[in-house]
Order: structure tokens, then C-alpha cells, then sequence
């Protein structure tokens, strides 16, 4: 489906510092090269590349979401053990051009997800 992209004060900057993500007491994910996304009154949500995440804990949801300001956006499920988060993974495959820093990146959602400093 082709996205169209509208325009919006989304600022990317590199993060300063490495993050380590964290999944039902694992280790998923480790960074020096993630990228902060800061979009209006929101959070900062960080982008990690995702050759950064355990490949062997993800798999592809059907899930999909639009945001008009980064495009299309495709899930990933988290398995760790027995311990599964839906639609946990995120990542805009092609990005709208405002954006396109956080191709091949991923970001994280959920209450069981932590992301800290490491």
C-alpha cells in the first residue's frame, strides 16, 4: 500500500550512551547505536537497528498499523521461553522521508518490555 506522508515536528537524534532491552528477565537487545524519536508532547520512543535483537526471539505478527507521519508500520511478536508479548516489535519498513533515519530499526512496546541504560 503506498503511504502518503504528511509533515510534522518529529526530531531523530542519535542516543547518547548504549540501551540494553529487556524481555521477561532476558537480555533482547543491545545498542550503542539507537536512535531517539521525540514527536510533539509524546515520549521519547528509541529505535534500536534491528541487527542489534536477538533474531531467534521474534516472529512476524499480521498486525500493521499507519501513522501519517512515519508511514506503515509491521509487528513482530517476542517468544522468550514460554513468555510471549503480541505485537511487541515494530519497525516501518520504508519510512516517510522525514523519517527514513529508522529504516532498518525497531522499536518496543509493553509493560513487560524495559529499556535501561547499560
Amino acid at each position: 500500500m503506498v503511504q502518503e506522508c504528511r509533515d510534522k515536528d518529529i526530531t531523530i537524534t542519535r542516543h547518547q550512551g548504549r540501551l540494553r532491552v529487556i524481555f521477561d528477565g532476558a537480555v533482547i537487545a543491545e545498542t550503542d547505536q539507537a536512535l531517539d524519536l521525540k514527536e510533539g508532547s509524546y515520549p521519547i520512543v528509541h529505535y534500536l537497528p534491528r541487527s542489534a535483537v536477538r533474531a531467534d526471539i521474534l516472529s512476524s505478527s499480521d498486525h500493521h498499523t499507519t501513522c501519517p507521519f512515519k508511514g506503515n508500520a509491521d509487528y513482530h511478536h517476542l517468544k522468550v521461553g514460554e513468555e510471549i508479548a503480541e505485537n511487541a516489535v515494530w519497525y516501518y519498513p520504508e519510512p516517510c522521508p522525514q523519517v527514513a533515519e529508522i529504516a532498518g530499526h525497531v522499536a518496543f512496546w509493553g509493560g513487560r518490555i524495559r529499556i535501561e541504560a547499560a
